[in-house]
């Protein structure tokens, strides 16, 4: 049966190690340059089209070097990678979806926030105690991710924004959970069944009529194979993170995202930056700093 419990490292003391100081701001940066390629890239073709074919494309690399790292994976961790892929892709659904519908301005900052918190809850469940200075940091996170994403979109239905933020969210936030709780001896094999179900939910999804679903030639195949190395290569980082110290505050760390995705749209779209996002993204630095320092 599946063990709902979090990696014995995790518990045995709540310390940021070395190895998540490092590869925690790496998984921030390679997602939010990530997130940034795949919406350039979803606007010449769609969304469900990014998804689905940087999955594939990043799907045989993924294999030979989760193979090539090694490690013994159980049934079970197969079967949390395929919930973790789930996870993951409900939440590009919903935020996709709610960006669709023009609710930009709830759905990113609240999908961001949510996407923080959900670790955080399942870590301290599972017995995961940061020190008190690493909590002022998680405080001062949250708000400080939704305001680096908070856009000035405010077309559309708050109400109907806010279901969409807080649901992408709990997909987001479900993979960093979900994932966490594969044995430490699995190495990055459970990937492998996260990065399938992400793709073969989304293609079903454009099969039904969800959304279009364009072909590899119609896409920017630079920009997608780019988003695909980049997007796995987080995925990659970020496993190793959560099994290297303390699960909460990796999970916290890493969902800085928002604030790189933010300033590559201002350095290359010139896209301006509202006094709230340069608040979110110093808080953001002034978060990771308490953490860092747990």
């Amino acid at each position: 049966s599946i063990s709902l419990a979090l990696p014995a490292a995790s518990l045995r003391d709540s310390t940021w190690s070395s190895s998540s100081v490092i590869l925690v701001p790496i998984t921030s940066l390679l997602y939010g340059v990530a997130d940034f390629l795949g919406g350039e890239a979803s606007r010449k073709v769609s969304a469900a089209s990014v998804v689905v074919w940087s999955g594939v494309l990043s799907f045989p690399p993924l294999v030979a070097v989760a193979l090539a790292f090694g490690g013994e994976a159980t049934v079970d961790d197969y079967l949390i990678g395929l919930a973790a892929g789930a996870a993951g892709a409900t939440g590009l659904v919903m935020l996709f979806a709610g960006l669709a519908k023009g609710r930009a301005a709830t759905v990113a900052p609240l999908s961001a926030a949510i996407g923080a918190v959900v670790p955080v809850v399942v870590a301290v469940i599972s017995g995961d105690r940061p020190s008190a200075w690493a909590w002022v940091g998680v405080a001062l996170a949250v708000p400080a991710i939704a305001l680096s994403a908070w856009t000035d979109d405010e077309t559309g239905s708050v109400r109907v924004g806010l279901r969409y933020g807080f649901v992408a969210g709990l997909g987001f936030g479900g993979f960093a959970a979900i994932i966490g709780l594969t044995s430490d001896d699995s190495g990055l094999l459970p990937l492998i069944a996260a990065r399938g179900a992400t793709v073969l939910l989304v293609l079903a999804l454009s099969l039904a009529g969800v959304w279009a679903l364009d072909r590899f030639s119609e896409a920017p195949r630079a920009i997608v194979v780019a988003n695909s190395v980049l997007d796995v290569s987080a995925n990659m980082t970020l496993i190793v993170a959560l099994r290297a110290g303390s699960f909460a505050l990796a999970a916290v760390a890493a969902s800085f995202y928002p604030a790189v995705t933010v300033i590559l749209a201002r350095l290359v779209n010139g896209e301006s930056l509202r006094k709230r996002q340069m608040v979110g993204i110093a808080g953001t630095l002034v978060a990771l700093a308490l953490i860092a320092a747990n």
